[in-house]
């Protein structure tokens, strides 16, 4: 039975060493309590990267793990190690609308793998499961060794923070396999031209105009018209009263500068998931405001299509991106793998449910003559988005509150 250690997962160390759960419980980790936290994000994160977020001493940790411990039979030890050497690792953080989906096309394609005695250990969740969140944990991350080999992400996170970017990205541990880009993705430059990032579609964000609401209200035609003071307490995006979506305000900053940003959250009568902007549509809430800012995966879930136009702003509808990182060093090695996350089958299915793809063979359902917004990797590169994101959040935050919050509720 090989020691314990800190490149230990945690997951291989709680099935190795059950002991030892009262030990992370000792020590506040008790997201692990839940079998389905340990089963599915266990595998992703090694004890080095939880303990360093938790500022826990490593060897102290360990010093109790080993007190705890009846040692099980060395074949048991060589087993669990065969198995961590086998099982590639795909981490997929994913946007609602796709999760379902995705994952099921992911359990068939693992089923496959396993017929061939290839496993592959993967981990498909939304983005709004905080409790299967890999995010917390980045910034705790010191080695390309600590990460999985293939991270599936969406919106503007903290992989693409200087922070990550400067120790992970530009060392060049992440390579692109994107090959040509359909012609809306390659005009608007979606391709990393540093060829770090792998792009895999887009949340494409629209605004939504109740026509009965407000009738004498004109329909903005351009993101920029959505700063008029005449769309005071008019607008429902993505948020809460203490966080709103990113992938709507920086693109705001990056057109329009930080001016733009309180001007904005004056306009905002609040925030909710786009689900629950979907419900209050189809419901006709009695506080329900002539427009939404949301996915355009979700404004198609609007039953009453009728009392709506899907408005793509003349600037482009925002993308919020879903990115790939694959790991160089497992390129090669994970081939198959790759090879079916960039499908034409598998995007033509994100394309089919109004994610927007760069695959070059896939058939667009973008509406003629409408067109996407991308922020710029000169953006990426040359702004730390950790930086930008906090200070836009804060001053939108200030004003939204200072305007009276929300009108929604």
């Amino acid at each position: 039975m090989p020691p314990l250690h800190l490149d230990l997962t945690v997951k291989d160390c709680l099935d190795t060493y059950p002991q030892t759960l009262s030990v992370f419980q000792s020590f506040g980790f008790h997201d692990f309590d839940n079998p389905q936290v340990r089963d599915k994000l266990g595998p992703f994160l090694k004890l080095r990267t939880l303990l360093k977020f938790k500022q826990v001493d490593g060897e102290s940790f360990l010093g109790r793990c080993q007190a705890a411990v009846d040692v099980p039979s060395p074949s048991a030890a060589t087993l669990a190690a065969d198995i961590r050497g086998a099982r590639p690792t795909l981490l997929a953080l994913l946007p609602c609308g796709l999760k379902v989906s995705l994952n099921n096309a992911l359990q068939s394609f693992a089923e496959e793998l396993a017929h061939n005695e290839t496993p592959l250990a993967y981990l498909a969740e939304g983005n709004v499961n905080h409790e299967l969140s890999y995010y917390p944990y980045i910034d705790s991350v010191e080695s390309v060794e600590e990460l999985p080999d293939l991270i599936l992400s969406s919106d503007l996170n903290a992989f693409y923070h200087h922070r990550f970017i400067d120790t992970f990205v530009e060392p060049g541990h992440f390579i692109s396999v994107n090959g040509t880009m359909a012609p809306e993705m390659a005009e608007i430059g979606l391709a990393d031209p540093r060829g770090h990032f792998s792009m895999f579609c887009a949340n494409a964000l629209v605004v939504v105009r109740v026509k009965d609401i407000r009738p004498e209200l004109a329909s903005p035609a351009r993101w920029q018209d959505l700063l008029d003071d005449g769309y005071y307490k008019s607008i429902i995006m993505r948020g809460q009263e203490d966080f709103f979506c990113s992938g709507v305000l920086v693109p705001f900053f990056r057109l329009f500068g930080s001016a733009a940003i309180p001007q904005l959250a004056t306009n905002v009568a609040g925030g909710l998931h786009p689900s629950q902007m979907v419900k209050m549509i189809d419901s006709r809430a009695e506080h329900c405001p002539p427009l939404f800012i949301m996915p355009w995966f979700f404004a198609q879930k609007i039953k009453a299509r009728e009392r709506i136009d899907i408005l793509f702003p003349e600037e482009g509808a925002f993308i919020s991106p879903v990115q790939l990182l694959v790991k160089t060093s497992k390129r090669q090695k994970l081939a198959q793998v790759i090879d079916f996350l960039m499908s034409r089958s598998l995007h033509q299915h994100c394309s089919d449910n109004f994610f927007p793809s760069p695959h070059p063979e896939v058939d667009s359902n973008l509406p003629e003559g409408k067109k996407l917004f991308w922020i710029g990797w000169d953006f990426i590169y040359r702004h730390d988005l950790e930086q930008v994101k906090r200070e836009i959040g804060a001053a939108f935050t200030s004003a939204y509150q200072r305007s009276g919050g929300g009108r929604c509720s």
